[in-house]
């Protein structure tokens, strides 16, 4: 924003609640550089006046600066003249509106925005149209192999090595991922902690205590499980077998054999 005048950041969040915590990490970097500003204008006798001052003069507290954010439509502007102006908005991501986001785009959860696949479909031309813009998308794998980052994003078969920075890979959409499970997390110092003693422990521990393994192996282990909504329910299934067990015959894919 303060680089390249007239430009456009959204910020597309699954969540109002996330797109909320998103505003707090841009009032808390604003502040910053208002403080850094405010420190350079004063030793060379410059006063420095933003909207986010207090009665006093002193720059208001990070939720009050979120809060600013907040009633001005979840935007952000820097003015570059009186005139010209970049700015950040947080929105939906709605397909609908996409069209218009003619700027870079971050989109945080996209494993969990529903209408992805219109979403992209919008967003992508746009995105291609300009050299400079970006697109960064953040998640974890879907719980649904139905979604759509389930096939743009599936990661190749294959051993991992851990790595502080992660490992990057080429997904099957032609985009760059950059993955990064528990274990290379813990290789960044970045830590689990027992629910009861607060110790700090093992990514190997902390899934042992997980009570249900197959989502800590999709939020924590990066892992594109297959599953998810089935078409016939379990209990369906149950009764079906239990009823034809002696009138019909199973055949076994994993072991060739009729039963």
């Amino acid at each position: 924003m303060m680089d390249q005048p007239n430009h456009l950041v959204i910020f597309a969040s699954a969540s109002v609640l996330l797109g909320g915590e998103l505003l707090l990490k841009e009032a808390e970097v604003w502040r910053t550089v208002i403080n850094q500003f405010r420190s350079a204008c004063g030793e060379r006798d410059y006063k420095l006046v933003t909207s986010a001052d207090a009665s006093d003069g002193a720059l208001l507290d990070i939720d009050a600066i979120a809060d600013l954010f907040e009633h001005n439509k979840l935007e952000a502007k820097v003015y570059h003249s009186r005139t010209n102006f970049s700015r950040t908005r947080v929105v939906a991501p709605n397909p609908a509106t996409a069209v218009g986001w003619t700027g870079d785009v971050y989109m945080d959860e996209v494993g969990r925005i529903e209408n992805l696949k219109d979403v992209f479909e919008a967003v992508i031309p746009i995105i291609e149209s300009n050299p400079k813009f970006e697109l960064l998308m953040a998640t974890t794998p879907p719980p649904d192999d139905k979604h759509y980052s389930f096939e743009m994003f599936q990661a190749p078969s294959r051993e991992w090595k851990h790595s502080a920075r992660g490992n990057w890979y080429l997904s099957p959409s032609n985009i760059d991922v950059h993955r990064v499970d528990a274990w290379d997390g813990q290789l960044a110092n970045v830590n689990y902690y027992h629910p009861k003693t607060r110790a700090p422990i093992t990514p190997d521990e902390h899934r042992a205590l997980a009570f249900d393994k197959v989502a800590w192996d999709r939020n924590h282990a990066v892992q594109f499980i297959q599953g998810g909504t089935a078409a016939v329910s379990l209990a369906d299934l149950a009764r079906a077998m239990e009823i034809g067990k002696t009138d019909c015959a199973a055949f076994s894919t994993s072991e060739r054999v009729f039963l």
